[in-house]
């Protein structure tokens, strides 16, 4: 990967600011005031005061530090640890997935469509490793930063015991194998050979036609144990790299460009089994694209390394490219694969086909709805002079309060793209202002006073996000704050921090009964990640100009499913567009 994207962009991008410990500390009370009680408030404020006076200022001065001592991001570092020591499985923490809707696809056969994914999944690479690919740049015209892009491609999270590892190979322009998957077997397949050519369409397209036709399967899935808490997937993977052959294949895998999935009709493609499927995922590889016997497309994402945006950016390239014709050098070349063989011992064998059971245990403890809202989307709401976002944001507040009868968090990720090597932070979304409109709205109110309320909201969210934006959330900056403490002696030498960090007030801000994602992108048919907490809601919406596109997921233990939240959320911006088109 050139330096265009990454070091070029240091002089063209700005610095991620770091917020001051005032600041924070105010906005952390602003931020509670309306999903705590009166009695807790006074609990938060001297908790605060407490932390202000005592430690606060010692982690804010070492996190400065950090910042000044760096010219990249000092959320990069902070928020790679944050991931790797998770200890819990991927699919149900962190990953994400997501189907391409099939009006973006052409009409090819399960062969073909896989064989071209390859090849466009190469020709990107390629693009990037070279310097070709076009620099981004934002609605402004101003650069977007593009460094995460070397970690889309021949990037693995490897298990670890206390933390786990980034594994990244390096990027060369020459011999490049894919992993694919099929019942259970995994077969390295050319896609880069010595001279830098992508492989034709021909030589990818028998070789996954043999693949498929082999009848010689593997009883058990080796890639099981990347789907097992990360720490018993450490001691797994560990045990199968005693033997010479399998720690080869391993290295091989986590060499490759990217795994591919084929998948028998049997098994429906959808972005719950994209993201959870018990059989053939490599969990904690960077990127997995599943190609369903129906031509349907799926992708899977190891998040630790990258975002959604990029990842969705890539998904268009590749998908969008589906289109070209093959020309007169795609129809020659012979299949270059080989599947890979493993010597597992009775006890190994045992121990992968527990792990298969345990993910199947995982996958079914979550549970997903999907819908579409028509004639409601950005051409109603800019009639209106509504940002889509804000009234997605209030609607789902107002579905909170339906369903519970009280206030907890909403979160919402806000892009730092326009920032050097930035990620992501999280907001808040329920305002004071908001609760006002709900409180008031939720009593059947519907009057002028209402509506002023109404725009209260919007304008208090749009404040919000914009804060976001700017680099100055809390939620990353508490993250830092934190990571500081474990840097430098823990909670031992902390007392008052870790008695503000564990606090549960602080909890319930930067745990998210509901956790959003936007996504307005037309090739995303529905896309998923776990709910962020054990009885919170992942959300996933799209505003087109037409229509509202939403997923629910849920865990079974939950006390609504995602179908009840599913209908609430779709009623509560149902009843509230048409109060607002009324009272326009």
């Amino acid at each position: 990967m050139t330096e265009k994207y990454s070091t070029d962009l240091l002089t063209q991008l700005p610095k991620l600011p770091l917020p001051s410990l005032e600041e924070t500390l105010k906005r952390i009370v602003e931020w509670c005031t309306p999903i705590v009680g009166a009695a807790e408030q006074k609990k938060l404020a001297a908790l605060i005061a407490d932390f202000q006076k005592s430690d606060a200022p010692e982690l804010q001065s070492l996190l400065k530090q950090q910042w000044v001592e760096t010219n990249a991001s000092w959320l990069t570092p902070v928020l790679r640890h944050h991931y790797l020591i998770n200890r819990k499985p991927l699919q149900c923490t962190s990953n994400f997935a997501l189907t391409v809707s099939p009006a973006q696809l052409p009409n090819l056969d399960q062969i073909t469509m896989a064989a071209k994914l390859l090849q466009n999944f190469a020709d990107q690479y390629l693009a990037y490793a070279s310097g070709d690919a076009p620099l981004e740049t934002g609605l402004n015209g101003q650069p977007l930063d593009m460094s995460m892009y070397q970690r889309l491609f021949r990037t693995q999270r490897q298990p670890g015991c206390q933390h786990d590892l980034l594994q990244k190979t390096r990027q060369t322009l020459t011999n490049i194998e894919a992993t694919v998957i099929y019942r259970q077997t995994f077969y390295q397949v050319r896609l880069i050979d010595h001279a830098g050519r992508v492989s034709t369409l021909r030589s990818l397209t028998e070789a996954l036609i043999a693949i498929i036709q082999n009848t010689a399967t593997d009883p058990v899935f080796t890639g099981a144990y990347t789907g097992l808490p990360r720490t018993t997937a450490a001691k797994l993977r560990q045990q199968l790299t005693t033997n010479k052959l399998n720690r080869d294949n391993l290295t091989r895998i986590s060499n490759s460009l990217l795994v591919l999935t084929l998948q028998d009709s049997d098994k429906p493609l959808t972005a719950q089994s994209a993201l959870l499927g018990s059989q053939d995922r490599f969990f904690d590889k960077t990127v997995q694209v599943f190609v369903s016997a129906n031509t349907n497309i799926g992708f899977a994402f190891e998040h630790s390394q990258i975002d959604t945006a990029q990842a969705l950016r890539l998904t268009d390239s590749v998908v969008a490219h589906l289109n070209q014709p093959a020309d007169q050098w795609d129809s020659k070349g012979k299949p270059h694969f080989q599947q890979l063989e493993w010597q597992l011992d009775p006890d190994t064998k045992t121990a992968l086909g527990e792990a298969s059971r345990k993910n199947a245990q995982i996958a079914n403890r979550l549970t997903s709805a999907t819908t579409t809202i028509s004639d409601l989307g950005t051409a109603q709401l800019e009639k209106l002079t509504i940002n889509p976002d804000a009234f997605i944001q209030i609607g789902l507040v107002l579905a909170e309060y339906h369903a519970t009868g009280g206030w907890q968090n909403i979160t919402q990720t806000v892009s730092l793209r326009h920032f050097y090597q930035g990620r992501t932070d999280e907001m808040s979304t329920v305002s004071f202002e908001m609760k006002r409109f709900i409180q008031a709205f939720g009593d059947g109110q519907r009057d002028v006073t209402v509506r002023q309320l109404f725009d209260h909201a919007v304008s208090a969210y749009n404040e919000r996000i914009g804060l976001g934006q700017t680099g100055m959330g809390i939620v990353r900056h508490l993250l830092g704050m934190h990571d500081m403490m474990r840097q430098n002696g823990g909670e031992a030498a902390f007392p008052e921090a870790a008695a503000f960090f564990n606090s549960p007030f602080l909890n319930q801000l930067v745990t998210p009964f509901f956790s959003t994602a936007s996504i307005p992108m037309s090739i995303v048919d529905s896309y998923l990640t776990a709910p962020r907490s054990s009885d919170g809601y992942g959300i996933y919406y799209s505003v087109s100009t037409s229509k509202i596109k939403l997923t629910v997921s849920s865990w079974i233990t939950n006390t609504f499913d995602a179908h009840e939240i599913l209908t609430d959320i779709t009623d509560s911006l149902t009843e509230l567009f048409n109060w607002v088109a009324e009272n326009d």
